[in-house]
């Protein structure tokens, strides 16, 4: 069985702040996402100043395009990008990351059939993993999250993440079920609603694998 990624956000207002709790963070985790859209008056000097400091595989997750313009060749590993902002990029051929294409609902999870439109939406474009992350409210909705995940194509990397504590279940056996990554929370960073904390997830996964 391939090694777990475990995946934890890094936040802060301002670089510093960012920066200290990157360093933090990296001890403790072997994945970071960087959600850098709350630093303010972030320059590309700035993100290549974090992207220096970064050592662990990274994300850089961001929701403006001047940002996300200004990363691409930056050589982040992975570069997550809204679904509803990617019609707005004319992405260069050859850029230094690989692109994830991310479906965020806030409020539920669709059902099986909304989410496999979803899927053929962010497949059309074309990149190297699709993230479908949404709210979770009842079984049901675990069940439409797995079902997705588990029709995905041969080889095609998909995320699956359930918000919400009745969507724990999913962070927790969503990488067994073929999901590419789960997200888990440090006191350094941002932690949504379910996100579970790194060292437990960790120890969940060596009683369960």
């Amino acid at each position: 069985m391939k090694k777990i990624k475990i995946c934890t956000p890094v936040i802060g207002k301002t670089l510093n702040e960012f920066l200290k709790n990157l360093e933090q963070i990296q001890e403790i985790s072997e994945m970071v996402e960087l959600k850098v859209d709350n630093i303010r008056n972030l320059s590309e000097k700035n993100l290549q100043l974090i992207r220096k400091k970064t050592v662990k595989e990274v994300i850089l997750t961001s929701r403006k395009k001047e940002i996300i313009l200004k990363a691409l060749n930056l050589g982040f590993d992975f570069i997550d990008i809204d679904l509803s902002l990617i019609k707005d990029f004319n992405l260069p051929k050859k850029i230094k990351s690989n692109i994830i294409i991310s479906f965020h609902d806030f409020k539920k999870t669709p059902d099986v059939n909304k989410l496999e439109e979803i899927l053929n939406k962010i497949r059309e474009f074309k990149q190297e993993i699709i993230k479908i992350a949404t709210m979770v409210n009842n079984k049901q909705d675990v069940g439409n999250l797995f079902k997705t995940l588990l029709n995905k194509k041969v080889d095609e990397k998909i995320i699956i993440v359930g918000m919400g504590k009745k969507g724990r279940v999913t962070r927790i056996f969503g990488p067994l079920f073929g999901s590419f990554l789960t997200f888990a929370k440090t006191k350094y960073g941002l932690s949504e609603q379910g996100q579970i904390d790194i060292t437990k997830l960790k120890n969940i996964y060596k009683l369960i694998t």
